[in-house]
């Protein structure tokens, strides 16, 4: 598959690409990570001071001193399963990096298979990174939802939360308890596939689609979770693996609704 590479492929052809580590905690890459491997924090991907993407000149100014250009044949991967690698590539793709790959499972991954790992501080001489205007036409504004939702328009959408997220029992996730929202539930009309399905429990690499049981339809789909990265995965999985002819992603997700005046919960 063209955006998904297996940690044996990597390590046979890992002189052929830049490997980012994208990590949500510095300590994360500093523990160990991938030979040759550079560090990416996560929060580069975000924008300085409002709740969005960076623009396109922030962008090529941390991608370039961090020694990326936009020439790079990436590989990206992560911890926290995976889920920041994809949400990296959905970023690094609407910006229009055309070679990025993601690691199948990961920093798990590459532990349970015993590959070689590394604990020295990578860095690159600075580059010159060119993005591209981003395409967002794979995202979901907030007000985009709740007038397909008022309206009562036909689609398909999915709370990939886990269970106790969706029923509003709690309204975080175990790795993220003190950034609990106003208001738990879920959105009206929502389906419950929660994220982890999709993955192996003990490797965590992508399940193939015949060892998935899914009921869903092929109609346009909107993804979302609490911030965006564990529905990039499933917005990763239905685009490349299920060929879903559209595909979209709701990144503003529990954490904006949730805190959100006047819309609709349900329990």
């Amino acid at each position: 598959m063209r955006y998904l590479i297996s940690a044996s492929q990597l390590l046979e052809e890992i002189n052929n690409y830049r490997v980012v580590e994208v990590t949500f905690y510095d300590d994360s890459y500093l523990e160990w990570h991938i030979p040759s491997a550079v560090k990416l924090p996560w929060r580069y991907l975000r924008h300085p001071v409002r709740r969005d993407f960076t623009t396109r000149e922030i962008l090529e100014k941390r991608l370039g001193e961090l020694g990326i250009s936009s020439d790079d044949s990436l590989v990206v991967y992560s911890d926290f399963n995976n889920r920041y690698a994809f949400y990296a590539f959905w970023v690094l793709r609407a910006f229009g990096h055309e070679e990025v790959k993601v690691l199948d499972g990961g920093k798990v991954a590459w532990e349970v298979k015993e590959l070689p790992r590394e604990v020295e501080i990578r860095t690159l001489p600075p580059s010159r990174y060119e993005a591209q205007e981003p395409d967002w036409s794979e995202r979901m504004m907030v007000w985009e939802l709740l007038s397909k939702i008022s309206r009562g328009e036909r689609f398909q959408l999915l709370d990939v939360r886990y269970p106790e997220e969706y029923s509003g029992e709690t309204g975080t996730p175990p790795e993220h308890p003190n950034e609990e929202t106003q208001v738990t539930g879920h959105i009206p009309g929502a389906l419950n596939v929660p994220w982890n399905r999709f993955l192996d429990p003990v490797t965590e690499e992508l399940l193939p689609p015949h060892k998935l049981e899914l009921s869903l339809s092929r109609q346009e789909t909107v993804v979302y979770c609490r911030t965006g990265a564990r529905a990039s995965l499933v917005w990763f999985y239905l685009k490349y693996l299920l060929n879903f002819p559209s595909v979209k992603l709701y990144d503003g997700s529990w954490s904006e609704w949730g805190n959100m005046v006047g819309v609709p919960v349900e329990r």
